[in-house]
């Protein structure tokens, strides 16, 4: 097979998994953290600040920020179109670099790097707990690609030439945008930092010089999140510490936990996940068997490919309450460091002649390929809908959103757990609402003055906030029933006017 013949394989399949990428993000049910996540960047857009003006809990600054950019620059209120398009794209890059750093990999064995690149590819979108994770508007997906372009900064940097620098340098800028979206993403870049320290140097000035320009660059990422936070600093730790907290702890009261390593249990025992896992295994025995007849290069790089994937899964286990999507955050890292154990293998065929095993090794690969599509065909399959795009969710939402925002009486002020469905349509929204149910939930366990600070009402502070700026449209019909009917108690007449929308969702009308 030809050099070029490859080539157009190559790109007709990666065309073929980010139509199915796009078509998973469009298709995906609302989600209830796309809510706050969409709102966030929406109130921003509009002039507010996070943590001082709005509650944001768990998270940090720098996502609403790009979406609080992106609305403003697009002039739209496609809010949740527009944040699902923002992880779509991630994933996708994510699927050029998985790729590309196969290719780079097997820098002498260019068609090897690219097919395998290309299985690769393939068992990280068949991936079930990927599947279920990826697409959603929320900032797991840009974490992700900024730690897989690091990876293949560092593993693609010369660090005897000065051209590394620049390199070291965007580094230090995407890690610390990661982290400023993700707090554990902290974990991640002390790990590339490590890695960094670690690099052959002359002297201590050299190490030195080798690290300063990824400190310089994550000082310089982290002035405004420093800024924000400084803003209101007892507002970001309630968001960031104590709200998660007590959230956790309201969950375990429910019953809505999940056992961190049942969860773990059922998720890596998925057919699509268990035979990347497998192949993993296989791969580690085998280099370890040959250790003393193969060729091991780029030992700093293999040992960061094998730890990426570690971190990830510590961190999955970091937060009170453990969710699916957590343990999807390992699997672009474990397909990225089956790359070097390949290598090796092929490396040993080409100098003793003797392929065994790395035809054993590309037939598991291989067979994890057919695994993982035979047991995820919807992922190729709702493809078809694709062509279909009023049936999008995002285009379902907003034409919902419209009609309520037209039937809405002035001053068009929402009263609702959901506040996509009022501000994409222009209706405003109490900023006290605007994390969702998430805050909502607890609100009432929080003292009052802390209530204050985060700008949060619970079920029984609800009356409070309507006595002072009674609500032009009441909607429900998202969150479960014994959350929102504290909405209907409150604020809602015999009189309203009532419409109810094929998704389910109410909206009750003043008249």
């Amino acid at each position: 097979m030809s050099a070029k013949s490859i080539n157009i394989a190559v790109i007709l399949i990666l065309a073929v998994l980010s139509l199915a990428i796009l078509a998973d993000s469009m298709t995906k049910p609302l989600g209830r953290d796309e809510q706050m996540y969409c709102a966030g960047g929406a109130l921003m857009a509009n002039g507010k600040m996070i943590y001082r003006d709005f509650s944001y809990p768990a998270q940090m600054p720098y996502h609403p920020l790009l979406y609080a950019a992106l609305f403003r620059v697009l002039n739209t209120t496609h809010y949740l179109l527009v944040g699902r398009i923002v992880s779509t794209f991630c994933d996708i890059a994510v699927l050029v670099c998985i790729v590309g750093i196969y290719r780079h990999i097997f820098g002498g064995f260019p068609a090897a790097g690219r097919l395998l690149g290309l299985a690769a590819a393939v068992l990280y979108v068949f991936n079930p707990l990927v599947d279920y994770a990826n697409g959603y508007a929320w900032n797991h997906d840009v974490v992700i690609l900024c730690v897989v372009l690091s990876f293949w900064l560092f593993a693609s940097a010369d660090f005897q030439r000065k051209s590394r620098y620049w390199k070291i340098a965007a580094m230090g800028g995407l890690l610390t945008f990661a982290t400023w979206m993700r707090v554990t993403g902290v974990l991640v870049e002390l790990l590339f930092l490590v890695m960094l320290l670690v690099q052959p140097a002359q002297s201590t000035r050299q190490r030195v010089k080798t690290i300063l320009p990824f400190l310089i660059a994550a000082s310089g990422v982290s002035v405004w999140p420093v800024w924000v936070i400084a803003q209101a600093p007892r507002a970001f730790f309630l968001n960031i510490v104590r709200i998660p907290a007590i959230y956790g702890e309201w969950l375990k009261r429910i019953g809505m936990v999940h056992n961190k390593f049942n969860l773990t249990l059922n998720s890596i025992t998925t057919p699509g996940y268990l035979v990347l896992i497998a192949v993993a295994v296989y791969l580690c025995i085998i280099v370890m068997h040959l250790r003393q007849r193969l060729k091991i290069t780029d030992r700093k790089n293999l040992l960061l490919a094998a730890l990426l994937p570690v971190v990830f899964f510590i961190i999955a286990f970091i937060p009170p309450t453990m969710w699916e999507q957590y343990l999807a955050m390992p699997v672009p890292f474990l397909v990225i460091g089956l790359a070097y154990p390949l290598l090796y293998l092929q490396e040993l065929a080409n100098k003793d002649g003797q392929n065994k095993h790395f035809k054993i090794a590309a037939a598991l690969i291989i067979a994890g390929v057919f695994v993982a599509v035979a047991s995820s065909p919807t992922v190729a399959v709702r493809t078809v809908m694709l062509f279909e795009p009023e049936g999008w969710v995002p285009i379902q939402l907003h034409k919902v959103s419209k009609d309520i925002a037209e039937r809405t009486k002035e001053p068009k002020l929402a009263f609702t757990l959901a506040p996509l469905f009022a501000l994409e349509g222009g209706c405003d929204i109490y900023t006290e609402l605007s994390a969702g149910s998430i805050i909502y939930r607890i609100a009432d366990l929080m003292s009052p003055d802390d209530r204050g600070v985060t700008h949060t009402v619970g079920p029984k502070t609800l009356a409070e906030l309507v006595e002072k700026s009674p609500p032009a449209v009441v909607i429900v019909g998202v969150e479960m029933e014994f959350l929102e009917e504290h909405l209907l108690k409150t604020a809602v007449k015999p009189d309203w006017e009532r419409k109810v929308y094929e998704n389910g969702v109410a909206a009750y009308f003043r008249p």
